[in-house]
C-alpha cells in the first residue's frame, strides 16, 4: 500500500478559547506538536440585545452596550492568558475577539485563514457551558475543512496513540500525516483493525461462511502488517491489533485496556452513506472515550465533488 499525497504537518493552528480548564489544556497541547508557523487564538462572544417594555428601547440598548464592553474586557483577558500558555518558540501568534455563534465563527475562520488544525476542548465551564461547548465541538468535528484535535485529557508529553484503521485509504492518510512528524518525539502507536462480522448492524454475520471469515481475518492481518511496517520504517514504535466486533465498541474496549493519551482517526469525505457509517464510529469514539481524539480529514484532492 502506498500512502497517498494528503494531509501535511499542521502549519496553521486555530485554538478557540473560552476560559475553561479544557480550553487552556487545548492551548498547552501545542507542546505535544511540532512547532507551527502560525497560531490563531479565538474567543467568541454573543452580545445580548434586550429591551424592557414600558421603559423604552434605550434601557435595553444601554444594557447591551455595557454587557458588550464587559464581555470584550473578559475576552481580552482570556486571550492574553491563553497566549501566555503557548510555548515561547511558537511562530506568529494572533488573538481574535469575534462576535457571533461559536461553531459558525470557528468554521468560518478555519476556512478564511486556511487552517490546518483546530485544537479545542470538548467541555466548558459548567453544566450549561459543557452542553453548549459539547455541541460546538460536535459541529466543528463534523463540518471543519481541516483536521480537528479534541482535547479531553492532557497529552503532554505525548507517549501513546491508538490508531484505528478501516481500510487502506484511511490508513494511507494516517501514514502520510505521521510521516511529516507532526508530534514532538515518537509516540508509541497501537494500530487497530476491527473485523465487523461478530456483531453486525444487519443480522448477516451468521450467514458468512467460515472461509469468508478467514479471508476477512487474513485481509485485516495483511492490512495491519503493511501499516505497521511502514510506520516502523518511519521510526515509530508500533504494535498491531486485529479484533472482531463492532468498531466503536472495540475501540472503546482497547482504550480501556491500553489507556492511550490519544485516538487518531481518519474521517472520510466519500458518499453520504459511507460518511454516515464512519461518522457514527468517530462520533461514538469522541463521546465515549476518556482520552483526546484527533480526527484527520480526508485530503480535498481525494474527496468526491
Amino acid at each position: 500500500m502506498t500512502a497517498p499525497t494528503g494531509p501535511l504537518k499542521p502549519k496553521t493552528l486555530l485554538i478557540p478559547v473560552d476560559g475553561s480548564s479544557q480550553a487552556e489544556e487545548a492551548v498547552r497541547s501545542v507542546q505535544a506538536l511540532s512547532l507551527p508557523e502560525r497560531v490563531l487564538l479565538l474567543h467568541t462572544i454573543s452580545i445580548p440585545q434586550l429591551a424592557y417594555p414600558g421603559t423604552g428601547m434605550s434601557v435595553g440598548h444601554n444594557f447591551s452596550e455595557a454587557a458588550e464592553n464587559a464581555l470584550r474586557q473578559e475576552g481580552a483577558r482570556i486571550l492574553e492568558k491563553a497566549a501566555s500558555l503557548l510555548p515561547p518558540e511558537c511562530g506568529q501568534v494572533s488573538q481574535h475577539l469575534e462576535i457571533g455563534t461559536p461553531a459558525s465563527t470557528i468554521l468560518s475562520m478555519a476556512q478564511q485563514q486556511s487552517v490546518d488544525l483546530i485544537i479545542m476542548g470538548s467541555r466548558g465551564l459548567g453544566a450549561i457551558q459543557e452542553h453548549v461547548i459539547g455541541s460546538v465541538s460536535h459541529r466543528v468535528a463534523t463540518h471543519a475543512p481541516c483536521h480537528v484535535f479534541l482535547i479531553k485529557a492532557p497529552v503532554v508529553p505525548l507517549k501513546s496513540i491508538l490508531l484505528p484503521i478501516e481500510h487502506p485509504l484511511d490508513a494511507g492518510w494516517a501514514i502520510e500525516f505521521l510521516s511529516h512528524q507532526p508530534f514532538r518525539g515518537t509516540p508509541h502507536l497501537s494500530v487497530l483493525h476491527v473485523i465487523p462480522f461478530v456483531q453486525p448492524v444487519l443480522p448477516i454475520g451468521a450467514l458468512l461462511p467460515d472461509t469468508w471469515k478467514k479471508e476477512l481475518q487474513a485481509g485485516g492481518a495483511r492490512l495491519t502488517k503493511d501499516v505497521t511496517d511502514q510506520l516502523t520504517s518511519l521510526g515509530y514504535p508500533v504494535e498491531s491489533i486485529v479484533e472482531p466486533g463492532t468498531p466503536s465498541s472495540v475501540i472503546q474496549e482497547q482504550v480501556s485496556r491500553l489507556h492511550p493519551q490519544l485516538v487518531l482517526m481518519g474521517t472520510p469525505g466519500r458518499s453520504p452513506l459511507q460518511r454516515l457509517a464512519h461518522g457514527s464510529v468517530s462520533h461514538a469514539t469522541i463521546h465515549h472515550v476518556p482520552c483526546s481524539v484527533l480526527l484527520i480529514r480526508e485530503p480535498p484532492s481525494q474527496a468526491p465533488a
